[in-house]
């Protein structure tokens, strides 16, 4: 039996003050809802062990501490994450700058070389010392320090870090080397040819032992370690072993590789025990007989506390260690909404202070919230926040007709409360609202709101509030109370901020699996306020999409221009015929006109001709960034949807339309093929890779028909779109007009891309007959649309240059004529696409 003031340890391996022998047992912690809490009155396996020491006095022995596993023996620290991306960064710009601005790095190393060589010779002899002694002495030294400690895992991971980043700076070096281009070994090596190591490896798999060891935040080893890396840059830029960016690449990148290995394998936690924490709350008043964890967060643990007078506590602790957790999404809201609270990332102390805040102004407000009790440092690494227990029952555990009129009533008078107080909450959820047994709303989840709130910011809550008791009860009764509580006009101060991207992550998932509900609430809205001027209120800074455009439009400008970059335009319009050139852009011209009959052909609806050209100008940017097929689909799609067409038929039209293009691309490339004859000469060779893609796919297509699950598959994914498009074209065949104006566009589109390419071969004095010219264009049209990259570029440069060489065209001739067509029919209309593109966008066609 475990004696008084016994320590005892259950069967998770967590520590426990047991109770002396003849007192009562600790009092179960009780819920919200009143019942007692899962296992906390329950008999623990233990195994009994003496107490070395007398417990302090502010920490009772009879307290009962059962952790239940929220204390990880090792975690991923979300700072160490972060930071790895701010060492690839680093390493990235590194490149860049010594890429590209090679005469400043080239004058950055002269004048450090120049200047460490003025060192007097004793400091020079020092620095070899400190750095060949530190290379092996520092690692031991460390090795030995972690050995008495008991930290064997750690020294295994800094030594893992340290082999993966000697091997990866040794092979970066070898590739720059040997297979990188010429400017690239200059910038890192400073000469072609040099001895010079692109990087130094053994220094970069330094920096990263000691930051796997911690190091850097222990004393004295932040000094020594400091001096030793200095130490061993300074020699090595002496030496000529590695230039400036090769040393800085080698820094960063053991950084990097060290903070990716401690997030990986993670480290030791620094998270106090459960009975640190009571005896803070100890040392602050509140003597506690149980202390049970309840669960994890994000920004630490929370557990449920019965005080030796028998009242209960809500605790909340707040771990250093997972500072920097939501960084990305801190980053990413307060870039795209315009009201986010800028609280950033968690940091425990700003966390600390915030939540306290809140707490004290809600209860001076008179806020029905928690009274918070009590805040302490526990240890270092933590802190908490206790809070009174309010036992109740959350109106996410309840049914719509459990909760009553006086209910919803509540949650929106306790809002107008922090309201007129100038408090936002900001994560009114059903999670949130708490009803206790005498029947009022408690409001929970205070410290993500904020104190001095904005408008928009309150109009935010009157929203979320109405969504979140519209999930519970329905949109009508959610209104009518909230209408009897505030008012129609403060009600209706909500429809400007009825947006989702403005809520809490939870609402915001829940009211997208139901969108009709936002309408009815809109709808309701504006009925019970017809005369009232509808605010608009842009809560988006910048849109998802706006965002891609941007990405996208880099891509696209940064593909164009180093295309073009090869290409000299003067010289290649200068030797141009003038009239070849511009029939050229009359037929590319004619291009849009045709793709759009093609399109329009195929609907049985109308759809205004002069939109889809548009449409189809804006295709053009579209396929700069993604393969020429996948873009034209796209943009035709989003187009017919936009365009009032359901999305199934709106599908089905452009399935029919690609496959009537398919077929008419085959007879055509039959037809002329038989008319180019069958010249000796004319033997189109297309690329190796080409036709081993067109085997494979074959291979593929035969092989779906061959294996029963794959055909079955594959008949899974092609019936649905064959009963799609079936029906469509049987309606768009019943109406002959349609059709002649479908086919027609795909014949009038083909037929001016082979006028053009034909009109680009005569500019340039090529005499070659059109049919050959034709089959050439279909033929590398074809490779084109399977080619993965934007725009079919290279794959149908390749095709074309080819295919007119073996048409009989001088090589030199062939390309001119290919850049040109490219030139017209791809570069140039990429321009009035983007115009198009943002045009049709911003009108709502798009």
């Amino acid at each position: 039996m475990a004696g008084p003031g016994a320590v005892v340890w259950d069967h998770r391996g967590v520590t426990q003050e047991a109770a002396p022998r003849g007192t009562e047992p600790a009092t179960p912690a009780r819920s919200r809802h009143g019942a007692a809490e899962p296992g906390a009155g329950e008999s623990q396996p233990t195994v009994a062990l003496p107490r070395p020491e007398a417990p302090p006095a502010t920490a009772p022995s009879t307290t009962v501490v059962i952790e239940d596993g929220v204390i990880p023996r090792r975690l991923r620290r979300p700072l160490d994450l972060a930071r790895f991306l701010v060492a690839a960064a680093a390493v990235a710009a590194t490149v860049l700058i010594a890429y590209f601005a090679t005469g400043t790095t080239e004058g950055l190393e002269e004048d450090l070389t120049g200047g460490a060589q003025l060192l007097p010779s004793i400091v020079i002899l020092a620095l070899n010392v400190i750095g060949g002694i530190g290379l092996l002495g520092l690692p031991i030294a460390t090795a030995i320090s972690l050995v008495i400690r008991r930290r064997m895992r750690q020294l295994f991971d800094a030594l893992i870090a340290l082999l993966v980043t000697v091997i990866a700076l040794t092979l970066a070096s070898y590739l720059v080397e040997q297979y990188g281009s010429d400017r690239l070994v200059a910038a890192l090596t400073g000469n072609i040819g040099s001895q010079t190591s692109a990087t130094a490896p053994i220094i970069g798999g330094l920096v990263a032992f000691i930051t796997v060891t911690r190091l850097m935040g222990r004393r004295p080893w932040n000094v020594l370690s400091g001096i030793v890396i200095a130490s061993l840059l300074i020699v090595a830029l002496l030496s000529g072993t590695a230039n400036v960016a090769g040393l800085l690449i080698s820094v960063f990148a053991g950084w990097g590789l060290g903070l990716l290995a401690r997030y990986i394998l993670g480290t030791p936690t620094t998270r106090p025990s459960g009975t640190e924490v009571a005896e803070a709350l100890g040392r602050g008043g509140y003597p506690l007989t149980m202390l049970r964890a309840s669960r994890q967060t994000s920004v630490g643990r929370r557990y449920v506390a019965t005080t030796r007078s028998g009242d209960s506590l809500e605790v909340v602790v707040l771990d250093r260690d997972l500072e920097g957790a939501g960084l990305a999404n801190a980053a990413w809201k307060s870039l795209r909404l315009r009201e986010e609270p800028s609280r950033g990332a968690f940091n425990m102390r700003r966390e600390l202070d915030h939540a306290a805040l809140m707490a004290y102004a809600a209860q001076t407000a008179g806020t029905p919230m928690p009274r918070l009790l009590l805040t302490s440092e526990v240890g270092p690494d933590s802190s908490l926040l206790a809070y009174e227990y309010t036992v109740g029952t959350r109106l996410s555990d309840l049914e719509g007709d459990q909760i009553t009129e006086a209910d919803l009533e509540g949650a929106w008078r306790a809002m107008r409360l922090m309201h007129e107080h100038q408090m936002a909450h900001r994560s009114l959820t059903a999670e949130h609202l708490l009803r206790d047994r005498s029947g009022d709303i408690w409001l929970l989840g205070e410290s993500s709101g904020s104190v001095a709130a904005s408008d928009v910011a309150m109009r935010i809550d009157v929203a979320e509030l109405l969504c979140t008791l519209a999930m519970l009860v329905g949109p009508d009764r959610a209104v009518r109370s909230g209408r009897r509580v505030l008012g129609v006009h403060s009600l209706a101060r909500a429809l400007p901020v009825l947006q989702p991207v403005a809520f809490n992550p939870v609402t915001r998932k829940a009211m997208r699996k139901r969108r009709d509900l936002t309408v009815h609430l809109r709808d309701a809205l504006v009925e019970i306020r017809p005369d009232g001027a509808i605010e608009q209120i842009d809560v988006e800074r910048i849109k998802p999409r706006t965002l891609i455009m941007i990405v996208v439009g880099t891509i696209a400008a940064y593909v164009l221009l180093s295309q073009l970059a090869q290409v000299d335009l003067g010289e290649l319009l200068a030797t141009a015929s003038l009239e070849w050139l511009a029939v050229a852009f009359i037929a590319s011209l004619v291009t849009y006109v045709g793709a759009a009959w093609s399109l329009v052909g195929f609907v049985p609806e109308r759809i205004p001709l002069h939109r889809t050209m548009m449409a189809q100008v804006a295709g053009d940017f579209a396929t700069l960034v993604s393969p020429p097929t996948l873009g034209a689909v796209a943009i035709n799609l989003r187009f017919l949807t936009k365009a009032g067409l359901h999305p199934a038929l709106a599908g089905a039209s452009v399935g029919v339309s690609q496959v009537a293009a398919f077929v008419m691309h085959l007879l055509l490339l039959l037809g002329f093929g038989i008319a180019a004859g069958t010249q000796a000469d004319f033997t189109f060779d297309p690329p190796a890779w080409a036709v081993i893609a067109v085997i494979a796919v074959a291979i593929l297509f035969l092989s779906a028909f061959a294996v029963p699950r794959l055909r079955r598959y594959v008949f899974g994914r092609v019936r649905p779109l064959l009963r799609e498009v079936v029906p469509r074209l049987i309606t768009v065949a019943q109406r002959p007009a349609k059709l002649v104006e479908g086919i027609g566009g795909i014949l009038l589109l083909n037929a001016a891309y082979i006028a053009c390419l034909v009109a680009c071969v005569r500019a340039f004095g090529g005499d070659t007959n059109i049919a050959a010219i034709a089959v050439v264009y279909l033929a590398g049209a074809t490779i084109g649309q399977v080619a993965p990259t934007p725009g079919g570029l290279g794959a149908v440069e390749a095709a074309l240059a080819a295919g007119l060489t073996a048409a009989g065209l001088p090589g030199g001739l062939a390309v001119s004529s290919v850049l040109l067509f490219r030139l017209v029919t791809f570069w140039i209309p990429t321009v009035p696409g983007y115009l198009s593109f943002n045009w049709l966008t911003k009108k709502g066609y798009l």
